[in-house]
């Protein structure tokens, strides 16, 4: 049928009585990516817009909605539904209509999982992060949340296009067959559930592999290099809880530590717990225990530095710091932010990011007037979740050619994804909320990772002297960088 007849005889069914909105059906089915498939939201592996593919642990999915109104879709003015038929029965699960007139002739999808992003609230308004449903039948559902299905995407900000996995050794995904098809509808619909957009997806899933877990271990730290660890530690966790964190410092050995949200804690008490759990010779840069932010370092410091971002709002501190270090691999400028936090894209929250993002950048060049030759990492919880432009905004012409910074995209160790925070009770799925920029003219990453004890063997957590829920510790991983001085 032609689009444009299909999209009127659509609007006029009895069936979408709801009314009809500018619209647009795919389908696809099970495709080969251009290369092996990294969680980052680039969908550089992909050679389509809407396209899933499955191996022996996971079930990958991208798709690209219309783009009319860009948000990131867990804050989203409508609601992103990934629907399931794990059994490829219509008579199963919950009836779903389809988007197409031509498929709502046929039986409603039976919809046996049910992921929802910016799902419907207890008001029957659009809401916010994300809602996994189980519909054992169309009168007996059950909320698992995205935790039992290891579901997670990315990127956390608006986009053109997304990309999201989910683990089939996860303990919901029971519910997914062993092997065998699995029919998938992505769409997209408004509070008065109207269809936006739709695509359909079939996949064939292969034999399910064993669940081992995998083995690895943190990378030996160069020489002439320095070693940076961003970590922030939920509301001044180490104080109350403090060994996980000493174990994560001493497994990872670094140099430098970006903290973000020592809320409340004086500086002192900071020093207190470095020298009391992380062992002597460390210095804590801190101007406000309000805001958290803190520089610890176990190398000389050239020029701290008070002021690097303007308050959030009114009564609160700014959450950035900055401190230039002597290192093995140069100088270093290395800036501790955390960025405001919530909204959606041009919210006044995203607002806020992309004005104190543009502090930071005017800081940068600032320090680099006195400083030509100092390296620089920017590193922590930029929140962006809204807009890429308080990235945008930060990165630009920042480098020592005038080049853009770089944002490092470090994948979490023994797993190909580049999540960075994780609470598994949240409503909101895993994200990307923490980063590291560099300038590639000056220095140079050997190496960049992830920490996530969850997901490691046991034999490669005992080498290193950690347990598996030490990532528990925080909601947010911590990123390890190794600088060098560039070639």
């Amino acid at each position: 049928m032609n689009t444009t007849l299909l999209v009127a005889a659509l609007c006029s069914s009895t069936i979408y009585a709801s009314g009809c909105q500018s619209i647009e059906s795919t389908a696809s089915s099970t495709t080969s990516p251009n290369s092996p498939i990294i969680l980052d939201g680039k969908c550089n592996e992909w050679n389509r817009p809407n396209a899933g593919f499955a191996d022996d642990r996971y079930i990958y999915l991208t798709f690209s909605p219309p783009s009319d109104s860009l948000q990131a879709i867990q804050a989203a003015p409508y609601t992103t539904r990934i629907r399931i038929d794990a059994d490829t029965n219509p008579k199963t699960g919950r009836p779903m209509q389809w988007m197409s007139l031509e498929t709502s002739l046929q039986e409603p999808q039976g919809v046996d999982l049910l992921i929802e992003l910016s799902p419907k609230n207890d008001l029957g308004t659009i809401g916010i992060g994300s809602s996994v449903m189980h519909y054992a039948s169309s009168d007996k559902s059950t909320s698992i949340g995205h935790a039992a299905l290891g579901f997670m995407f990315l990127p956390t900000f608006s986009a053109p296009q997304y990309e999201l996995r989910i683990d089939r050794h996860a303990p919901g995904a029971h519910i997914l067959p062993k092997e065998g098809p699995l029919e998938i509808v992505i769409d997209q619909v408004d509070q008065n559930d109207r269809f936006r957009w739709s695509t359909t997806i079939n996949l064939k899933l292969p034999t399910l592999g064993d669940a081992a877990r995998p083995d690895a271990i943190i990378p030996e730290k160069p020489k002439k290099s320095v070693r940076i660890m961003s970590a922030n530690v939920l509301f001044s966790s180490p104080i109350k809880d403090p060994a996980p964190f000493k174990r994560i410092i001493d497994a990872t050995d670094p140099d430098v530590i970006l903290y973000q949200e020592w809320f409340n804690t004086p500086a002192e008490d900071v020093q207190s717990w470095l020298d009391t759990h992380a062992g002597n010779g460390w210095s804590v840069h801190m101007p406000s225990a309000k805001a958290g932010v803190a520089i610890a370092t176990r190398r000389p410091i050239i020029t701290s530095y008070e002021s690097v971002l303007p308050p959030s709002s009114s009564g609160r501190p700014a959450r950035g710091v900055a401190a230039l270090i002597d290192t093995d691999a140069g100088e270093l400028l290395a800036i501790s932010i955390h960025l405001k936090c919530c909204g959606s894209a041009n919210s006044p929250e995203d607002n806020k990011r992309i004005e104190q993002a543009k502090s930071i950048n005017d800081f940068v060049r600032f320090v680099h007037a006195q400083h030509p030759k100092a390296k620089i990492v920017i590193a922590g919880d930029f929140n962006l979740v809204g807009s890429y432009e308080p990235m945008a905004a930060m990165i630009d012409s920042l480098g020592a050619q005038g080049q853009d910074l770089t944002p490092i995209d470090p994948q979490i160790l023994a797993d190909a994804s580049t999540i960075t925070w994780n609470d598994e009770k949240s409503r909101f799925s895993p994200g990307r909320l923490d980063w590291i920029l560099i300038d590639e003219s000056t220095s140079s990453a050997t190496n960049a990772f992830v920490l996530d004890t969850r997901i490691l063997s046991n034999a490669s957590l005992s080498i290193m002297g950690l347990q598996r829920d030490d990532s528990k510790a925080s909601d947010h991983l911590p990123i390890i960088i190794d600088l060098k001085k560039a070639k």
